[in-house]
């Protein structure tokens, strides 16, 4: 029996009604997390599913984000810079790696053309640092790492977390654990003591207990560099 699913959506540029791919949460299987939230999973991988791309059209974007109604401007802005030059792709199917790594592409065209959050670049750029990852593609991992990185520093820089404080904490967190993946010990030794610090730390036992573990991990590496 297959562990996927197929899903109605209707792009909100176009109006063309497709379905796409959805792993069945019966049938997922983590084996692994790493410490920057990557799993590794038996069987199908959902976060290869987590963008959904009109074949159509070619706008991509995150499930619920996909889902959203847009205004006559932002349709206009995606058919201009997008869709005029779109060649039909269907990204609908059962999807690999490589899949994964092209349809995640083309989400950062729309997410630009709409000047998205920092944080949204953030969680693109990490995926695919993930999937080069599972590839064995080291230098594309580290270069998407440094992306995603950069992207989290600016959303802590200019993002607003008022009504969602524990996303500002999983930010502090990953700025550390990618600091650390890129040699940056000292920086994330500062990152991961502002998670163990954070109001909200509590609320995350989970994720304060990694910040301490990769704090430890941290000041090791720095020690051995030194």
């Amino acid at each position: 029996m297959s562990s996927l699913f197929d899903r109605s959506y209707t792009c909100q540029v176009c109006g063309n009604t497709f379905t796409s791919k959805q792993v069945k949460t019966s049938a997922i299987r983590a084996k692994e997390r790493k410490k920057d939230f990557h799993a590794i999973f038996g069987g199908e991988n959902p976060t290869y599913y987590g963008v959904i791309c009109c074949p159509k059209c070619g706008y991509a974007k995150f499930e619920n984000d996909f889902k959203q109604v847009l205004e006559s401007s932002e349709k206009a802005i995606i058919e201009n810079t997008i869709s005029s030059h779109w060649r039909t792709q269907n990204f609908c199917e059962e999807r690999n790696t490589e899949i994964a790594i092209s349809v995640h592409r083309i989400a950062l065209a729309s997410y630009k053309v709409h000047s998205a959050k920092q944080s949204v670049f953030g969680k693109l750029y990490l995926r695919l640092a993930w999937f080069n990852r599972e590839l064995g593609e080291d230098d594309e991992a580290k270069r998407y790492t440094e992306m995603a990185l950069c992207a989290f520093l600016s959303s802590y820089e200019l993002e607003r977390f008022e009504e969602v404080p524990e996303k500002e904490l999983e930010i502090i967190y990953l700025i550390g654990e990618l600091n650390r993946q890129q040699g940056n010990y000292k920086d994330a030794i500062r990152w991961f003591d502002m998670t163990i610090r954070h109001e909200y730390a509590y609320k995350n036992r989970l994720l304060k207990q990694y910040a301490k573990e990769q704090w430890a991990l941290s000041v090791e590496e720095n020690n051995q560099k030194k």
